[in-house]
């Protein structure tokens, strides 16, 4: 009964290490080149023969660019899928391309306040386009795709 339990255990315990080792091996970052040298039948000179193998590579996510208007003028940057309007607008400032000033309320996110100096005046705000429908969520949480349009529009908020 005892050998039959440690047979059991070895069997698991290699079996394990077969799945790890086989899956570590097929998911390798690049293509590996194989050389093989061999002797020709009919003379003695040595040939090569070089032959790529495709491994598997998980697809990484490319950055593409998104665009933000501000009162008909555009700017331009390159963003990862899911990235929220603000981190959008966030990359623009610290590329010099856009400022603007926010104010962060606790449970409901960041509201812009300013942008490119035209600050919100009670009677009209900075509002907010996705793809030219009005955005019914806050920038933080708002999230973009490459190709999108965002834009901004100062004018008076009609609930």
């Amino acid at each position: 009964m005892k050998n039959k339990t440690k047979i059991i255990i070895a069997f698991l315990v290699l079996s394990v290490l077969f799945i790890i080792f086989g899956f570590a091996n097929r998911n390798k970052e690049n293509a590996e080149i194989i050389n093989v040298t061999e002797k020709t039948p009919f003379t003695n000179e040595k040939i090569s023969i070089k032959d790529t193998v495709n491994t598997t590579e998980l697809p990484l996510q490319q950055e593409k660019v998104a665009t933000l208007e501000i009162n008909e003028v555009s700017y331009q940057t390159s963003i990862i899928n899911g990235t929220s309007v603000y981190d959008f607008m966030n990359k623009l400032r610290t590329e010099n391309k856009i400022n603007f000033k926010e104010k962060t309320y606790l449970g409901l996110g960041k509201f812009i306040e300013e942008i490119n100096g035209i600050k919100s005046d009670g009677d009209k705000y900075w509002i907010y386009y996705v793809n030219n429908k009005k955005a019914s969520i806050g920038v933080s949480n708002y999230k973009i795709n490459p190709g999108d349009v965002v834009s901004w529009k100062y004018e008076k908020d009609i609930y």
